[in-house]
């Protein structure tokens, strides 16, 4: 009998979950090889190929993560192409693209000024979550202090609704997204009676209606989806829009105003009983202006462009363009997977009538590394890497090591430059010194092949040893 076969919890018999297996075949189980297995604390980390099979296998989350890493092109591959294929219609074939259309307003965007740039990237470092902010920073100290599954559970019950009433408008476009592709994928007339149903959503202030559009959606819709179902045994690409479909309706359920305040007395009610007086206060005060400040929609054209053009399916994109277009998608999902361990900045702009396009990438610091910087900042480094592409000059590749404030600073540019490599030394060395920074080692070599994609990738692996995702 094999030693190492899997224990896990019993599953309750369900959907036939527990039917015998049908193959007269037993399951083959493949033992472990000890000498395959990564140790801790091993001198050295490198794992070869037999090992890399042994973590990443067919039943690995991770594993699948970073298949689909390696077969999504970068960001700077598809964003970038596309609006260069943008601008050469405008430039060749105005009339190709209507006045009001997505791309044009994408491609307009793009204009920019020095102070605008900065701008941009403070924009997508306060946005990256919808969780930043004065209130969700004492949460995490609060969570951090108290140790407590249920003070976390109270927390996380919290962001949930929170989550759920600042993302009504975009959950209730979803569900018309939904409702509009199931009656392309049912016969007419029952696509018909759907529509009329559908109308009776309030779409004009769907953040106020909430209530109203939950009360249409399961006495009315649902109903009627479930007696098609029932009738026609759909098992094709209607049931899997209609899943879709209940998964958003389940979203929008906790999305009212009147949950998150519910939700929110219950966590001060809880934490009256862990904290002091004067901090129950303050998180009563951070709730009322988080409330309040996240009604104001934060101006960016351009992510604004960006984000109505992928939620509108593509269809403005032309055929031609259309690999690019999920290649984006994909690469925005990928970048902000809970496995990178990058935050990831980009900008597209035009400046001095060059198109730039430029990638950021700040590795992130483990908990226990936070931590420990604080108490010794002598020994852990914030390192950076960035890339950028300029019209008609080529690629550059930077990899940056900030220790204190001391800089070191690797530049890789096109071969035409390396001619003016000491000047382009002094005015780097420059402008680190003009922000407050000291200049260490500057050095500058020719960019051939692209080594960062590479060196992210490597970064990603190394997580593999932090996370178990096995399923």
């Amino acid at each position: 009998m094999p030693e190492n076969l899997r224990i896990t919890a019993p599953v309750p018999n369900s959907d036939g979950i527990l039917k015998p297996n049908p193959s007269s075949q037993p399951p083959t189980v493949e033992p472990m090889e000890p000498a395959q297995v990564n140790r801790p604390n091993a001198q050295n980390q490198n794992t070869d190929s037999a090992s890399l099979n042994l973590l990443l296998r067919r039943d690995s989350v991770f594993g699948e993560f970073i298949q689909q890493l390696r077969q999504t092109p970068a960001l700077s591959e598809t964003l970038s192409k596309l609006l260069f294929n943008t601008v050469r219609r405008m430039e060749t074939a105005p009339e190709s693209l209507l006045q009001s259309s997505l791309l044009r307003q994408l491609t307009a965007a793009l204009a920019t000024g020095r102070d605008d740039v900065v701008k941009d990237l403070l924009f997508q470092q306060k946005n990256s979550s919808l969780f930043c902010g004065p209130l969700f920073q004492l949460l995490g100290r609060i969570s951090e202090q108290a140790e407590n599954p249920q003070m976390d559970l109270q927390i996380a019950n919290f962001l949930k609704s929170f989550d759920g009433f600042f993302s009504a408008k975009d959950t209730t476009a979803a569900i018309l997204s939904n409702l509009k592709a199931i009656g392309r994928q049912i016969p007419g007339g029952d696509a018909k009676q759907l529509t009329a149903l559908a109308e009776k959503l309030n779409v004009a202030d769907p953040v106020r209606s909430v209530e109203q559009n939950l009360t249409v959606l399961k006495k009315e819709i649902l109903p009627f989806l479930a007696a098609y179902v029932s009738k026609s045994s759909d098992y094709g690409q209607a049931r899997e829009t209609i899943s879709l479909l209940l998964q958003n309706i389940s979203i929008l359920n906790v999305s009212s105003r009147e949950n998150l305040d519910a939700q929110f007395q219950k966590l001060a009610a809880y934490c009256g009983h862990h904290l002091s007086e004067p901090m129950l206060r303050q998180m009563r005060s951070l709730y009322e202006e988080a409330v309040r400040s996240e009604n104001e929609e934060p101006e960016n054209r351009f992510f604004h462009a960006l984000i109505s053009l992928l939620s509108h399916d593509g269809r403005e994109i032309p055929e031609s363009d259309r690999t690019l277009y999920a290649d984006i998608s994909q690469s925005l999902l990928l970048d902000n997977s809970v496995y990178m361990p990058f935050v990831h900045f980009f900008l597209p702009a035009v400046l001095g009538g060059k198109y730039l396009f430029s990638q950021i990438w700040i590795e992130k610091k483990e908990p226990g590394e936070a931590r420990k910087s604080l108490s010794n900042q002598s020994s852990l480094p914030t390192r950076l890497y960035l890339t950028f592409d300029i019209q008609d000059l080529g690629s550059f590749e930077a990899r940056i090591e900030l220790l204190n404030k001391k800089v070191n600073l690797d530049l890789a540019c096109p071969e035409k430059l390396l001619q003016q490599s000491r000047e382009i030394t002094s005015s780097l060395g420059h402008i680190l010194t003009d922000n407050g920074l000291a200049s260490g080692n500057i050095r500058i070599s020719r960019c051939e092949k692209p080594k960062i994609p590479d060196l992210i990738l490597q970064k990603v692996m190394e997580r593999k040893r932090m996370i178990d995702v096995t399923i």
